[in-house]
């Protein structure tokens, strides 16, 4: 029977299954049966490292949300994968390329933390729009509300909340349910402190509202830097910690700093 570890960033809970050193095939039947173990900490994802699927990556790694659905990618997740592989000396150089379905990003250790590097789309095409609109209006409870659009190779859409004030929960349901998004999509609410700093709470695809989101941060990010113009490096808060974003528009590419921690290692799996 293979080993699993808890791990987490910013209070983002993840199940790292390993099937490079395991002889162990994962699949998203196995998540009830994750989801009901009593003995189980409360994760948001699990993060399954695979041997490569193409000569450019590493690693594949899929990623299964708590109603079995596929996600394309998770930027704090990776962060956790990053330092698993490097930890376990699977992998020996301090930069890792994982390939997530059909997007590849790099995770480089520095120090304690790790950088995550991301390319970003503003195509209504790649984002999953089923309008040709990358930045559009909709209304809810007599309000119309601005989003932006992004993929960090997964649907993003960025609320401005300061004055709107919408509640995370019932908007992001509201969102996530509507045709805009041919196949659904996170969705993130900043508040403004300053030019270098924003607060965010994000409504994740399959899991609702969560701590922490990496590519929620990315995206957020890449909305202050386009919408606003503010400082293309930002200091981005959560419930329990900050990360640190840097965008290059020229590049379509934005990178996240930050930590990852295990909460229980080495758990002997027994579906």
């Amino acid at each position: 029977m293979p080993y699993i570890q808890f791990m987490e960033a910013l209070g983002n809970n993840f199940i790292i299954v390993d099937s490079v050193t395991q002889d162990f095939s994962f699949s998203k039947n196995s998540i009830p049966k994750f989801v009901d173990k009593e003995d189980f900490l409360e994760f948001d994802q699990v993060l399954v490292i695979e041997p490569p699927e193409k000569e450019i990556a590493d690693f594949s790694v899929k990623i299964f949300n708590q109603d079995g659905s596929e996600a394309e990618n998770c930027v704090n997740g990776m962060r956790c994968v990053a330092r698993y592989l490097s930890d376990r000396n699977i992998s020996i150089s301090d930069t890792v390329k994982l390939l997530i379905g059909a997007n590849q990003v790099t995770v480089e250790k520095r120090k304690n933390d790790y950088i995550v590097e991301n390319i970003f789309s503003l195509s209504p095409s790649e984002i999953g729009l089923n309008k040709n609109e990358q930045v559009f209006e909709i209304e809810f409870d007599d309000k119309k509300v601005p989003c932006f659009a992004v993929s960090i190779g997964n649907p993003h859409a960025v609320i401005f909340n300061d004055e709107l004030a919408l509640d995370v929960q019932k908007f992001g349901t509201f969102l996530q349910e509507s045709d805009f998004f041919k196949n659904g999509v996170n969705v993130g609410f900043i508040q403004m402190k300053n030019a270098k700093e924003i607060n965010l709470r994000v409504f994740e695809r399959g899991v609702g509202e969560t701590q922490a989101c990496g590519s929620g941060a990315c995206a957020a990010a890449i909305a202050c830097a386009i919408q606003k113009e503010l400082d293309q490096e930002l200091k981005i808060n959560f419930h329990q910690g900050q990360v640190f974003t840097k965008v290059n528009l020229d590049d379509s590419k934005v990178m996240l700093q930050g930590s990852a921690e295990y909460r229980k290692q080495d758990v002997l799996l027994n579906l």
